[in-house]
């Protein structure tokens, strides 16, 4: 998950013109206390990794309002669990407790961004965003969730926040057992015997690729 996310980068802006987002969306910016559980030290044990390599920090508030945007953006679909089913909020939560720079950088704002939505929902709904209902938390989320609110001084701040946590839980969710079954991963799996190599098919298509890119002499024979 390391290299999927940077919080949050408004491309071209200064600090002043970031401060002018901030105040126009009405930015929560939680001070928090830093996380000061240890890390994983220069030999991390990946045979047998603890279940929380540290302590957890979110509330149960911040989780619940975790697995509700969880399953908004990856919902059930037939056998396919949702993200919360399969634990995304867990991995976001050892997310923003890792006591390494980069994620304390992420744990202001995905918090601040959580608590963002809630007082969103508080002006809108005169409730917590939990507490609304599905149409509600859309009316909210589509205001965020697309390119449009990069021009809406209102909305850029939360609209780089949002983009960076929904990168996170695409990439904790297909990165569970069950997401990778639905994208049909079969890597992982141990072969018996020789090597048999790519199908015809797979050999076939590789050539069509290659062909498409005028890239047909530098294939293996």
């Amino acid at each position: 998950m390391s290299a999927g996310i940077t919080l949050p980068v408004i491309s071209g802006c200064d600090s002043a013109a970031i401060s002018a987002a901030k105040v126009a969306g009405r930015w929560p910016d939680l001070e928090l206390a830093p996380v000061t559980g240890e890390g994983y030290g220069t030999d991390p044990n990946l045979i047998s990794p603890p279940q929380s390599p540290w302590p957890l920090t979110m509330t149960q508030d911040q989780r619940n309002l975790t697995a509700t945007l969880c399953d908004i953006l990856i919902p059930r679909e037939g056998s396919v669990p949702s993200a919360s089913e399969v634990g995304v909020p867990d991995a976001i939560d050892e997310w923003v407790s890792a006591p390494y720079p980069s994620h304390q950088a992420d744990r202001k704002e995905i918090l601040s961004g959580l608590a963002w939505l809630d007082e969103e929902s508080q002006r809108r709904f005169d409730k917590k965003f939990v507490q609304a209902s599905s149409a509600q938390q859309l009316e909210i989320i589509d205001v965020i969730a697309y390119e449009e609110a990069e021009s809406d001084l209102r909305y850029i701040y939360i609209a780089k926040v949002f983009d960076g946590l929904r990168t996170l839980v695409t990439i904790a969710f297909f990165a569970s057992a069950e997401g990778t079954d639905d994208l049909g991963y079969i890597g992982n799996t141990p072969i018996e015997g020789d090597y048999p190599g790519p199908t015809p098919e797979a050999k076939a298509h590789l050539e069509a690729v290659l062909r498409d890119l005028g890239l047909s002499e530098y294939r293996y024979s």
